[in-house]
Order: C-alpha cells, then sequence, then structure tokens
C-alpha cells in the first residue's frame, strides 16, 4: 500500500527514536490520525535539510462527566531526533496544536509522560502534573471465575452483531468527574489498532480489554480496561474474572494500571524502580472555558492512552 509521504516521515522518526512493533509502517499513524471517528489528529512537524527532525500530535477524544459529553484531545508521540532535543522546536509546535484544538472546542488534554519530560512539559508548556500511574500485580490465587467468555479481537469480530451487543451499553454507567466515553463506535476503532492483538473476556457484571507482553523474560496478562455493564452494581470486584482471563492467557501474572471508579481490583503495588517506564499523568486546559486545577478524572486506565 502506498501512504502518505508525511505520514511516513513521521513514523520514520517515531520509529527511529522510540521502537515498538506497532511502527513497522504508516498504517499505524493512518488509523490514528486519519481514521479517528472523532475527527483528524492536530499534528506538526519539524523537517531540515529533507530530513524530519521533530513531531508531535493531539488526538481527539470524547469524555463525560454528570454533565455529559464534551470533545477533549490525548497528547502524544512528542519525538526529537538525536541531537535535535535543544532546538526549541516543542515549545512553537505546542503553542499552535494547543491554539488549534482550542478553537475546535475542545476543552482539556490529558498526556502521559515519563519522569525526564514531565518537569518540561509543566514548567515550560502549561501542563499540570496530576500523579504517576499506579500500578498493580496479580497472581491468580482466587478461582478462576466461571461461564467467562473470552474474544479475540479480529476485523471480523469487530464487524459483528454480537461485538454491538456486547458494548452497546457500555457506556452508560454514571460518571461524576471525567470518563472516557466508551462507546461501541469509539471501541471498534480503538481495537483496530494495526499490530496489536487484543482480546475481549466478559462476565454477567463486567467486559474487560486485555493483551499480553513480557518484560524481563516474564510473560504477563496487561488488563487495558474494565467497564461495567449497564444495571450492574457498580463498585464491583473483578479479581476472578482477571484470575479467568490470567488462565486463558496462560500468564503467572497480571498487570493494571491506573484507577477505575466503578470496578475494584486487588494486588500489589511494586516499587517504582521496578516499573520499565514509570508513567506520568498530566492535564491542560485548552480554552478559557476549563480551569485546568478542576479537571479531574474518575477513571483512567491504559486503553484510554496510547500504551497499547
Amino acid at each position: 500500500m502506498t501512504w502518505d509521504p508525511d505520514l511516513v516521515a513521521s513514523m520514520e522518526l517515531i520509529n527511529a527514536e522510540l521502537p515498538d512493533p506497532r511502527f513497522v509502517d504508516a498504517a499505524y499513524l493512518q488509523w490514528l490520525y486519519r481514521d479517528n471517528p472523532y475527527g483528524l489528529a492536530e499534528d506538526r512537524s519539524v523537517d531540515i535539510d529533507g530530513q524530519r527532525v521533530a513531531h508531535y500530535a493531539l488526538i481527539p477524544q470524547r469524555y463525560r462527566n454528570a454533565d455529559g459529553p464534551v470533545s477533549m484531545a490525548f497528547s502524544l508521540n512528542a519525538v526529537a531526533r538525536s541531537g535535535h532535543q535543544r532546538g526549541g522546536h516543542f515549545g512553537r509546535l505546542g503553542a499552535e496544536i494547543y491554539e488549534a484544538v482550542g478553537a475546535k472546542g475542545m476543552g482539556g488534554g490529558i498526556g502521559v509522560t515519563n519522569d525526564n519530560s514531565t518537569p518540561t512539559v509543566v514548567k515550560n508548556m502549561g501542563w499540570r502534573f496530576i500523579c504517576p500511574l499506579p500500578v498493580q500485580v496479580m497472581m491468580p490465587v482466587l478461582p478462576p471465575l466461571r461461564g467467562a467468555v473470552h474474544h479475540h479481537i479480529t476485523p471480523e469480530f469487530l464487524a459483528s452483531d454480537d461485538f454491538d451487543a456486547l458494548t452497546g451499553d457500555l457506556d452508560d454507567h454514571p460518571a461524576i468527574n471525567w470518563t472516557n466515553c466508551c462507546t461501541p463506535q469509539y471501541l471498534r476503532w480503538r481495537l483496530a489498532t494495526p499490530h496489536s492483538l487484543f482480546h475481549l473476556h466478559r462476565s454477567q457484571d463486567l467486559v474487560i480489554i486485555s493483551t499480553t507482553t513480557v518484560e524481563k523474560g516474564v510473560r504477563a496478562t496487561v488488563i487495558l480496561k474494565m467497564l461495567p455493564r449497564a444495571g450492574r452494581p457498580l463498585g464491583m470486584r473483578a479479581d476472578r474474572l482477571v484470575s479467568a482471563i490470567a488462565l486463558h492467557h496462560r500468564t503467572p501474572i497480571s498487570v493494571y494500571a491506573g484507577w477505575n471508579a466503578h470496578v475494584r481490583l486487588g494486588g500489589i503495588s511494586p516499587p517504582r524502580r521496578f516499573l520499565p517506564s514509570p508513567l506520568n499523568l498530566v492535564l491542560r486546559a485548552m480554552n478559557d472555558d476549563y480551569d485546568q486545577d478542576q479537571l479531574e478524572l474518575d477513571t483512567y486506565e491504559f486503553l484510554d492512552m496510547d500504551a497499547y
């Protein structure tokens, strides 16, 4: 397939500096920047002597709280080529992008940064540091939930009536502070990430999205999203369904990052020095209608960002 040369140049830079199995071709950026059901990304780049040396983007998302839905943006792919990190590119690109997304009516931006970049985005680019994402590690000590149903995410499954039936009520639970709108339209797009393998697991009360990873030679289940089914009691525990998922994946441990206002999960919190890449959550208001000191999140999990 012939890709847009601009996407190819950005993908080459991202893969050179932040290599990832998803970044083998421009299919990932085509999906992320152009096929998003909420609209096109606002992305900017810097080229020097015919080579892309800096790139940054915000993609549209939709969140809701007790007052209803609002357009938001997720900050990602802030990357500079080695040797060009001190060129001031991100300050210029960020100013252009923030003005553009604010003009589109997006209320706020959400980002996940590493320890090195967090001070820069807070001091120089106006973001507010919220907290390091909490991480839990679970071992399948509880009996696996009986009756759990597991689906491998394929294009055929995403296009099926079964997928619509399974996801049609997952955005109906109440929200007080901000939570990502997990509608069937959004989930169908999000789970179609190129070069990624996802699974959907369901019980009578809950839907969980998972994948697997290998860290330091240990294969682990990664819990990406926990979604109560409509009409089910909130505050439920997911431990036995997670045990069933680990058994399905044949992994000795499961990992979860973030928090969920409606689903509880037991586990241990490993010291941050043992985590491969500590992640810090940052927020930024994108127009004067929002006070970024008042922006709070009910739920934030791996599937709400671009980690997988």
